[in-house]
C-alpha cells in the first residue's frame, strides 16, 4: 500500500502521521525528541532510522515532510539524506509551516502561534508563504508569554522606582517568587533562561480580572502586537478576507488575550476571523507529504 508521511520534530517528542494516498489517516507513531543540538548526531540519525523502519514497515512511502524547529541547520538536511535519501522524496519544513497547514487542513489562511515566542504565517491563494515575527525574544516576540512576563516585570521595578502607577501585581511578583527583595527579584530574571520570564504571564491575567489597570493595559498593548503580525502577514498576502487559526498554549489557555487580539482585529482587519485549528502539525506535515508526493508523480 502506498501512503505519505508527515514528522512533527518536538522538542519532547516526534509524532510521525501516515496518510493514504487519497488523505485517509493510517496510523500514528511516537518517538523521542528531534533536536539536534540537545541529542547530539549520534542519537539523532538513530531517531531518523527508527522512523525510517517503522515507515517501511507500514507500506510503500511515497514522500515524507519532516517539519520542526532549527531546521536550517546544514547538518539537520546532510544527516536527514544520509537516511532518508534511500526510502522515498523528502522534504524539511519549518514547524510554523506545519502547523498552519494542519491548522487550515492545507487551505490558505493565517496560523498565529503564541507560546513562550510568538509568529504568524499564512498562505494565500497563490501558494505565496509568508512569516511575521519569529525573531526571539531579545528583539521580538511581543504578545507572547516571555512579553507578558517581561511587561509583569517591568511595572513592579516601575512602581518600585516611583516611575510607574500602582499597580497589584507588586504584591502578586512577590508573593508568587516568595521574596520582596529588588536583588533577589534580578537574580530570578538573570540567572535562568526566558521560560523564568514567561512562567509570570499567569500574573498578569490575575491581576487583570482584579481590574488593575497596568495590567488591563499590559493585554491591550500584547493583544495590539499580535494582532500587527497577523495585518503584516494578511497585507503581504494580499489577503482582506480569511481565517486565522490560533494556536500555542497562550492562546490556548488565555482568553484575555485571545479578547485583546480579536478586539484589534476587529478594529483593523474585520475581515479576518479567529477559528479553531482544525488539526494538528503532525497532520500538516502528512498533508504537506501527499503534496510532494503528487507533484513527483506529475514530473
Amino acid at each position: 500500500m502506498k501512503f505519505a508521511a508527515g514528522v512533527d520534530g518536538g522538542g519532547t517528542r516526534t509524532t510521525v502521521e501516515c496518510r493514504a494516498m487519497d488523505g485517509t489517516a493510517l496510523c500514528r507513531e511516537t518517538f523521542g525528541p528531534f533536536n539536534l543540538n540537545s541529542v547530539g548526531e549520534e542519537r539523532f540519525t538513530g531517531l531518523l532510522k527508527e522512523i525510517a523502519t517503522f515507515l517501511g514497515k507500514t507500506g510503500v512511502c511515497s514522500a515524507v515532510c519532516i517539519g520542526a524547529a532549527g531546521i536550517s541547520n546544514p547538518r539537520v538536511r546532510e544527516l536527514t539524506a544520509q537516511v532518508m535519501d534511500d526510502l522515498c522524496p523528502w522534504q524539511l519544513a519549518g514547524d510554523h509551516e506545519i502547523a498552519l497547514y494542519g491548522a487550515l487542513s492545507g487551505r490558505p489562511g493565517l496560523a498565529l502561534i503564541a507560546g513562550t515566542g510568538s509568529i504568524c504565517c499564512g498562505k494565500n491563494q497563490r501558494g505565496e508563504f509568508v512569516r511575521a515575527g519569529g525573531w526571539g525574544h531579545l528583539i521580538d516576540d511581543g504578545g507572547s508569554g516571555y512579553a507578558l512576563g517581561r511587561d509583569v516585570l517591568a511595572a513592579v521595578v516601575r512602581q518600585w522606582d516611583g516611575r510607574g502607577e500602582e499597580t497589584i501585581l507588586s504584591r502578586l511578583v512577590p508573593d508568587h517568587l516568595k521574596t520582596g527583595s529588588p536583588q533577589e527579584l534580578i537574580s530570578y530574571v538573570y540567572s535562568g533562561d526566558k521560560s523564568r520570564v514567561a512562567a509570570l504571564a499567569p500574573l498578569a491575567a490575575q491581576a487583570a480580572g482584579e481590574g488593575d489597570r497596568t495590567a488591563l493595559a499590559i493585554y491591550e498593548k500584547n493583544g495590539k502586537e499580535l494582532g500587527e503580525l497577523v495585518t503584516a502577514a494578511a497585507y503581504r498576502l494580499g489577503m482582506d478576507h480569511g481565517e486565522v487559526a490560533l494556536l500555542g498554549g497562550l492562546l490556548t489557555r488565555d482568553t484575555r488575550l485571545r479578547g485583546a487580539l480579536s478586539a484589534y482585529l476587529a478594529e483593523h482587519a474585520p475581515g479576518l476571523k479567529c477559528v479553531e485549528p482544525r488539526q494538528d502539525a503532525a497532520a500538516g506535515a502528512a498533508l504537506l507529504a501527499l503534496e510532494l508526493a503528487a507533484g513527483k508523480e506529475q514530473a
